[in-house]
């Protein structure tokens, strides 16, 4: 069986030295496989004991976590090697606003001044190799049309916005990258415009590394 991606064509938010406008091609999936539905998928197509397969992915996640505080990398055979990420931590002025941070002197760099930031993967050749194997380049639904990203109008972004924090009560830039497939440049675009609206529609919240957005009238 040939599996066939699904893919679409974006701009770059910037333009080339020439001031071209130039394109990339990005993966769109289709949904997230979560840990319940991956569980359910293992009962209905085979023998597995769901149980224990629950427990090993657990005791695999805390395993993860406790080797890369130990300042270790997670490597599995046949997958891939797991790699914490840590950056500087992000400043921001009397507003809120963040400011990259700007260093001259090394040794003005401080524990204070460092965070975790995530984690990165490298996959192993032999995962890649599986996933190219029996896979084409075919677009599953054709080759979409150049400029994937299409001008939303505020009333629909906002009727995504309404109808999306309807059932998830806030939501981050990523998730609404996600979910009008469009890039982080324009997600947060339209995020800074919508609370900075007089009056703003939504108000935004920083939990640790990260802005959530909520509708306003509501509490966190």
């Amino acid at each position: 069986m040939i599996h066939k991606i699904k893919y679409g064509i974006y701009p770059n938010p910037l333009p080339d030295a020439e001031g071209n406008t130039t394109y990339q091609v990005r993966h769109m999936p289709e949904g997230t496989m979560s840990e319940k539905t991956f569980l359910a998928h293992l009962q209905y197509h085979n023998t597995y004991n769901t149980v224990m397969m629950r427990s090993s992915l657990s005791v695999l996640k805390d395993e993860i976590v406790e080797q890369l505080r130990n300042n270790m990398r997670f490597r599995i055979d046949g997958i891939g090697t797991f790699q914490m990420k840590v950056g500087l931590k992000t400043q921001y002025d009397e507003e809120g606003n963040p400011i990259k941070p700007h260093f001259t002197d090394p040794d003005a760099i401080t524990a204070n001044d460092v965070e975790v930031q995530g984690v990165s993967f490298t996959p192993d050749p032999s995962f890649v190799k599986a996933l190219k194997d029996m896979t084409s380049t075919r677009n599953k639904y054709g080759r979409g049309p150049a400029g994937k990203n299409k001008p939303y109008t505020r009333e629909q972004v906002v009727a995504f916005l309404d109808e999306y924090l309807k059932e998830h009560h806030s939501i981050t830039r990523k998730q609404m990258e996600f979910g009008l497939n469009i890039t982080a440049y324009r997600a947060q675009k339209w995020l800074d415009k919508l609370t900075a609206e007089e009056p703003p529609k939504y108000y935004c919240e920083k939990q640790g590394a990260t802005y959530v957005y909520y509708p306003c009238g509501t509490e966190e």
